[in-house]
């Protein structure tokens, strides 16, 4: 599409420029604006509109942070249940952040590190049934960093749900490997919910920040596996002792976040996790659930971003 320079209009920290209003180029403003409002309401980040070419649900809107650092071969319109991502990029890490159009699913975001590579060739897996998404990448500067720059911006349209026997679909052993080498250290500021996040993103995981780490599950009826992430809320746990006193622990004050390591039985686990009983570095411990009486706890099972 020709870019016309008239007008200048200013949303956020976006700079557009703004075509002659023909039928064409208005679904194109309208397009360009859910995706503004996308990315000003996901992360804080800068970004200003370099250079424009969308014309169609498949072509990339980029911005001025991609420039000299970041392309992509524009998807198809129309594809199955993932998304097709291949492209160069001289930072150390993309995070890919997609949300379903006209539905109540919240975004989703999964990073993905190239490990010194200098392009990537990858698959999103979408987990959220065939419609239209709108998917907005952004690049880190550095791995630590929890500053998101906006790198470019677009439309898909999947037409296929994704199988639920998805070879790979699950990350309980990739999380599970990533705590045992973890052990005895601190993660990030040493706060519980660093060691998920760090298990989680550097697995290339898809969850919805702050706290959906993956597929919710019911204690009550899944099977909870090894690699599970378990979220309380409040929780007030009572056991007996041997000599007929009773003895009380308090999980989350509010929250607190950690991953079960093995199953010990019937709403038994033992668990990894930091900036517990004072310590802020990663420590196991055992709970039973069974003698909660008062919070709340979820249990997510960690679902894979990608797939080669």
């Amino acid at each position: 599409m020709k870019v016309i320079h008239r007008k200048r209009k200013h949303i956020g920290e976006l700079t557009f420029m703004m075509p002659a209003l023909n039928h064409k180029s208005f679904q194109t403003i309208l397009l360009l604006i859910s995706i503004v409002a996308l990315s000003i309401t996901a992360v804080p980040c800068r970004q200003s509109l370099a250079r424009e070419d969308i014309t169609g649900i498949d072509k990339v809107l980029y911005y001025t942070e991609s420039q000299g650092v970041f392309t992509i071969k524009s998807p198809p319109a129309g594809i199955g249940y993932y998304l097709p991502l291949k492209g160069t990029c001289s930072l150390p890490e993309l995070v890919i952040q997609i949300r379903k159009k006209n539905a109540s699913f919240p975004t989703r975001q999964a990073s993905y590190r190239l490990n010194g590579r200098s392009d990537f060739n990858t698959k999103y897996l979408i987990k959220d049934g065939a419609g239209e998404y709108e998917v907005i990448i952004f690049g880190k500067k550095t791995i630590s960093s929890s500053n998101l720059s906006g790198l470019c911006a677009f439309s898909v349209r999947s037409e296929l749900d994704l199988p639920k026997n998805m070879p790979g679909l699950y990350l309980n052993d990739k999380v599970l490997a990533y705590v045992s080498g973890v052990i005895g250290k601190t993660i990030g500021g040493g706060e519980c919910w660093d060691l998920a996040q760090e298990a989680l993103d550097s697995n290339g995981a898809d969850w919805s920040r702050p706290l959906s780490y993956g597929m919710l599950l019911d204690p009550g009826k899944d099977r909870i596996r090894p690699g599970d992430i378990i979220q309380f809320k409040s929780v007030r746990l009572q056991a007996k002792l041997p000599n007929g006193g009773m003895m009380y622990r308090t999980i989350g004050a509010p929250d607190h976040t950690a991953i079960i390591i093995s199953v010990e039985g019937e709403k038994k686990y033992k668990l990894a996790h930091q900036n517990s009983d004072g310590k802020r570095y990663v420590i196991t411990s055992e709970v039973d659930m069974n003698s909660m009486i008062t919070g709340k706890y979820w249990i997510y099972r960690p679902l894979a971003g990608f797939i080669k």
